[in-house]
């Protein structure tokens, strides 16, 4: 069988089988394929032999195709590599689940695979998070500058790939644009300089495990503005190239040259962040908030903190009313300590 293991279950079933039925009614966690694609779908009933390969005893074939909905890209993308960094840019991201279906926490991801080589093995060249997207919701205008791993000597293809983090897998790709002009690096590229390290391949399957974290933990992390102040750089020998690409139906945007000057005089870059106040306790959200944190809120137990985190999303916080467990009375003791 090819295809996409969307799931799979573990039975321990007697041996012989016997004349008996065996009733399954169970739920586990799914490996979603790429959206907005029509699959057939088949469940099949397979016996892993001891070299490795499988028999496939029964499989029953859906008559429906299923189509899985999950945030994607909208318009155009592209990547524009500037020496060490890349900058990655799209002109939407938009989640067509339910107003109240909230998102994982998304990744942009710029991916390279050898011209020669299979299309899903691969090595991550830069990534960039984003924040969750609410359902029926689309963030906009997209450009991100990040640090870029250059491949090794060879060409590959390029992709830009969505990926979405899941409490199951980790990241797991949600979306993909393949672009179709080749990366091409040559032997003479590395005359007089050591080659950085290249990145292990990677399976874009099996992703899950890559600066994998929950969604509770990235929103915590507060932003802090850095002050722009001058500082002193090297002018380099030769103006550094902009190298723009652009995904088939959009036209390439060109790049002047830039020469950096060194100003007069140098300056440290210095970064401000704002300190609480003075016994000040920042609100713990019932939306994002981790098991830990919900836990520590005054008036909750460890029990309660879970059934909250089970029955995420929340409309308001009266809609916490909904917890197993937490009644009114709790809910007006805590209000003043959580927010939405």
């Amino acid at each position: 069988m090819t295809g996409v293991k969307v799931a799979q279950l573990a039975l321990e079933l007697p041996t012989p089988i016997g004349p008996y039925v065996h009733q399954v009614d169970t739920r586990t966690a799914a490996h979603l394929p790429l959206q907005g694609r029509p699959y057939a779908m088949v469940l099949a009933l397979v016996q892993p032999g001891p070299d490795g390969a499988a028999s496939v005893h029964a499989s029953a074939n859906y008559p429906e195709p299923q189509i899985f909905s999950a945030p994607h890209f909208e318009g155009n993308v592209g990547y524009a590599v500037r020496s060490s960094e890349v900058v990655l840019e799209a002109d939407g991201i938009f989640n067509p689940r339910s107003s109240a279906n909230l998102s994982g926490t998304l990744s942009l991801e710029l991916w390279a695979f050898p011209e020669a080589g299979s299309a899903t093995e691969g090595l991550r060249l830069a990534a960039s998070e984003i924040e969750p997207v609410a359902g029926q919701s689309e963030v906009t205008a997209i450009e991100r500058r990040v640090a870029f791993s250059e491949p090794p000597v060879g060409r590959f293809q390029l992709a830009l790939l969505l990926c979405e983090w899941t409490f199951a897998h980790g990241y797991v790709e949600r979306d993909r644009r393949d672009f179709r002009c080749i990366y091409e690096r040559s032997t003479s590229q590395l005359a007089g300089s050591a080659p950085a390290p290249a990145p292990a391949p990677v399976s874009v399957t099996e992703a899950a495990a890559v600066a994998a974290r929950p969604v509770d933990r990235l929103r915590l992390v507060p932003t802090i503005e850095p002050e722009v102040v001058p500082v002193k750089a090297e002018a380099p020998a030769q103006p550094s190239v902009v190298v723009p690409v652009k995904a088939e139906g959009q036209a390439a945007p060109s790049f002047a040259p830039v020469k950096v000057e060194a100003p007069a005089q140098p300056a440290v870059a210095a970064v401000k962040a704002e300190a609480p106040a003075p016994g000040a306790r920042a609100l713990v959200s019932v939306q994002t908030g981790s098991l830990e944190e919900l836990a520590a809120v005054k008036g909750l137990s460890f029990k309660i903190a879970k059934e909250i985190v089970k029955a995420r999303p929340f409309s308001s916080l009266a809609d916490l009313i909904r917890v197993r467990g937490l009644g009114q009375k709790t809910i007006d003791r805590i209000k003043h300590l959580v927010k939405l």
